[in-house]
């Protein structure tokens, strides 16, 4: 009777094993290493204070998923008072939204590499955006690289001078 319940104790266990989800792998980012790059008429410049949950499995995409974000007050265009004038109120209001955010909520593969779709979060303004990127990864490093455009004016940044099409760059070096 005792074999009887142990064999089918053991039998539970292994089948629902069958049905546990195997989850994506969990990235670091390499601080300092990474950048973020965005390119507009009339500013150029980098941000850092780039953090949040990476998980990615390029054999297991639906495990997979990215929730960063990006400090505003890290803004950086070579020009002080274009700094200050990009965290101000008019602009993206550091203050009050202070940082920049990404939630995927899918990931497929392309010719190319992949896509993440998701939710950008600038201010309060939430829109869906599709972002294009490739992954190179070896052993327990590896590096996202990315290129998109945002149209500012959808996110409520309003500023004379500064083209509309914002052309963003993404290089995130990660480790296990």
């Amino acid at each position: 009777m005792k074999a009887t319940k142990f064999f089918v104790l053991a039998a539970m266990l292994l089948a629902g094993s069958a049905f546990t989800a195997i989850n994506a792998t969990s990235w670091q980012v390499k601080e300092d290493s990474y950048s973020v790059k965005f390119d507009t008429k009339g500013a150029s410049g980098i941000m850092k204070g780039f953090k949040g949950t990476i998980n990615f499995d390029a054999n297991n995409l639906p495990q997979s998923n990215f929730d960063v974000s990006v400090d505003v007050n890290t803004i950086n265009t070579g020009n002080g008072m274009k700094n200050r004038h990009a965290k101000g109120e008019d602009f993206f209001n550091a203050e009050k939204y202070p940082y920049i955010q990404f939630t995927s909520s899918k990931m497929e593969k392309t010719a190319t590499g992949f896509i993440a779709t998701g939710k950008l979060k600038i201010k309060e303004t939430v829109k869906d955006v599709s972002i294009p990127f490739t992954f190179a990864g070896a052993g327990n490093e590896g590096t996202f690289k990315g290129n998109f455009e945002i149209n500012r004016t959808d996110f409520k940044l309003e500023r004379r001078g500064v083209g509309e099409t914002v052309a963003i760059e993404l290089v995130i070096p990660v480790k296990k």
